[in-house]
């Protein structure tokens, strides 16, 4: 893919404290051949007065009230017209100037991968740790999740493979990275390079089992149940509670209609 398109994608809202290094760690690269595009879901704060200060290098701005961030997401990718397509979420930001550059002579030098991934440094206030993105197949992304921060894809898989699944509230990325490498059989390869610093946030037990229905229905969706069972196997007593809350529920519901 000689001197492939990036298309960068950063949907936001209301996020005037965090947006401008988003942005500047996009226009700042050394790689030029970038479309970059940004969906504003009808910010109230600042967010589109500091994105306007980026104007001329801001291939699409679109603001306008949307259904959450997949389906702006979905927007950005109506829009798209690189090679390659990139997420980059307001408050995260690529971890130096030559990160766009470095990806594009990956997919130059291996071409068929499909989908590449580096690793992320996960920061907030109090610090920051660089995380591996390495996932040794399907199991294992079950097992530690992926960072889409950290995933570049070629166009033409969301052409294959759809687009986000807005009925899925949390987990449509990873549904769809599913499909693309279950369904349509697409490859993943790892670079091993940090591509973004990922702003910390929401990671507790608590979110995770208010979220596992959402991942349950990703996995079975996707894969059966060979998937659940290994959701089961990684995460043990989360899997108990939730197997527990549902068979609770149902003998409520059938005690109720008796």
């Amino acid at each position: 893919m000689e001197n492939s398109k990036i298309s960068v994608i950063t949907v936001c809202f209301n996020c005037g404290r965090l947006i401008e290094r988003t942005i500047k760690s996009v226009v700042n690269q050394t790689y030029t051949n970038i479309q970059y595009i940004i969906i504003d879901g009808g910010s109230t704060d600042n967010t589109l007065d500091t994105i306007r200060q980026y104007e001329k290098n801001i291939d699409v701005l679109i603001s306008e009230k949307d259904g959450g961030i997949y389906d702006a997401m979905n927007k950005g990718l109506k829009y798209a017209t690189g090679d390659l397509v990139y997420f980059l979420n307001a408050g995260d930001y690529l971890c130096d100037n030559d990160v766009l550059r470095n990806v594009a002579e990956e997919f130059r030098a291996g071409p068929d991968g499909d989908i590449l991934y580096g690793d992320y440094i996960y920061y907030d206030d109090s610090g920051e740790e660089r995380c591996s993105g390495y996932r040794n197949g399907v199991p294992d992304l079950i097992n530690r999740g992926y960072c889409h921060q950290t995933t570049f894809a070629k166009r033409s898989i969301f052409d294959m493979c759809g687009n986000f699944n807005t009925g899925y509230k949390i987990y449509a990325d990873f549904d769809w990275l599913l499909r693309a490498l279950i369904a349509s059989g697409q490859r993943m390869r790892y670079i091993g390079i940090p591509v973004v610093h990922y702003l910390k946030g929401g990671e507790s037990e608590s979110r995770i089992v208010r979220c596992y229905p959402e991942k349950v229905r990703v996995i079975q969706e996707n894969m059966g149940i060979r998937g659940l069972t290994s959701l089961a196997i990684s995460f043990p007593s989360i899997s108990c509670r939730y197997l527990l809350k549902r068979f609770s529920s149902r003998r409520k519901t059938a005690k109720n209609t008796r």
